[in-house]
């Protein structure tokens, strides 16, 4: 298998370099290509040294620098464009990751074209952030009439598929708005289990009420794409392969 692995840090001098090697220790024994493309979103902090560093220091490491900001979803699109691997994901630059699950879970990737990971270990996440995830989950699945257990985390596509659904959003959604449009445009899929890894320090910033206002905008845009504006382009929903 190979894989390309899309890092974006936003400010994350101290938490990039522990990240990426991390992400080349895990993938590097399991990946026959891997590569690592590090996104410094314009940051403010030493962030983008770190990132020429890194770079240097191991030829898997390709560094990009944002003039100005992308924010995920952004940096996610454009690490797609450049991805040369079979597979692509997206882990944070923030070293909150268990990698070793996302490995782990990327051992089923030649099985479907997306693998779609879900937490099992969620009561490392505090009742509200939970409470928020359950709902949204909720949401999405009756929008689309699916059952998914998960769709806004860590999940992997085999990249020539990936390139062929349109992202609009540059928020948090964005992999909500891939999946769906995979999987309701045909693409079949298995999903994963994989713990989460608790937070070191600090508090989540997905509950803010920017955040929560963008993600509202973001699936009714969504909504309207696929079930209204769009809808000839996703004819029939693609199949649950597998649940491991």
């Amino acid at each position: 298998m190979s894989f390309t692995v899309v890092v974006p840090a936003l400010n994350e001098e101290h938490s990039l370099g522990p990240t990426v090697e991390t992400v080349l220790r895990e993938f590097g024994s399991e990946a026959g290509f891997l590569e690592v493309l590090v996104f410094d979103d314009a940051s403010t902090d030493g962030t983008g040294r770190v990132t020429d560093e890194l770079a240097k220091r191991d030829s898997r490491v390709r560094a990009f620098h944002n003039p100005r900001r992308l924010n995920i979803g952004g940096i996610y699109k454009a690490g797609v464009a450049e991805a040369r691997g079979e597979h692509v994901l997206l882990i944070p630059g923030d070293n909150e990751t268990r990698v070793d699950e996302i490995v782990r879970g990327a051992r089923y990737a030649p099985k479907a074209d997306l693998v779609v990971f879900y937490i099992t270990n969620t009561a490392v996440r505090g009742r509200g952030r939970r409470l928020a995830s359950w709902l949204y989950v909720r949401l999405v699945n009756l929008l689309f009439n699916e059952r998914f257990r998960y769709t806004n985390g860590t999940n992997i596509f085999r990249t020539r598929v990936l390139r062929q659904i349109p992202i609009r959003t540059n928020g948090f959604s964005y992999q909500t708005e891939a999946v769906v449009k995979a999987v309701c445009g045909g693409v079949d899929w298995i999903e994963v289990g994989i713990e989460l890894q608790a937070r070191k320090s600090g508090d989540s910033k997905a509950l803010t009420l920017s955040n929560l206002r963008l993600v509202a905008q973001a699936l009714s845009s969504l909504w309207w794409d696929v079930m209204v504006r769009h809808r000839r382009r996703y004819p029939r929903p693609g199949q649950k392969l597998g649940s491991y």
